[in-house]
């Protein structure tokens, strides 16, 4: 990974802009519970209603890890059982769906933007205007 030129965080998203300005975001959900929904969801899987958030963690880690790994990747997800038990999830936004990110954080925050910039011009100047103004 290469060093940051700038980032900052904004609720539950990072928003990462390298030296070569790439720029990546990710989501540390507050809402765990819904975040593994979604990928249940997303991955067609079924799951209990009731089955608690370490319960749907735990499958998911199990399923798509060997029974000794406390960490999943599934698609842009990732699920990971900390020493405690406890459930964390993360996503890391790929390639088709940065844009849509660092659109839904200017929305959230009331930042206007032009829909013809790039992820670059539009990481660029999200960043500064939540560095300087928030």
């Amino acid at each position: 990974m290469t060093s940051n030129k700038k980032s900052v965080i904004c609720g539950e998203y990072i928003i990462e802009i390298d030296k070569t300005n790439h720029v990546s975001v990710y989501r540390i959900y507050d809402n765990v519970r819904g975040s593994l929904r979604e990928i249940y969801e997303k991955e067609g899987l079924e799951y209990d209603k009731e089955w608690t958030q370490r319960q749907m963690g735990n499958n998911l880690i199990k399923r798509y890890c060997d029974d000794d790994k406390t960490q999943a990747t599934i698609g842009e997800y990732i699920v990971r059982r900390l020493e405690n038990g406890s459930i964390e999830t993360f996503r890391e936004y790929g390639k088709g769906n940065v844009k849509g990110a660092l659109r839904e954080i200017a929305e959230k925050i009331g930042f206007p933007f032009d829909p013809n910039w790039t992820n670059q011009q539009l990481g660029n100047r999200l960043v500064d205007h939540i560095n300087n103004e928030l």
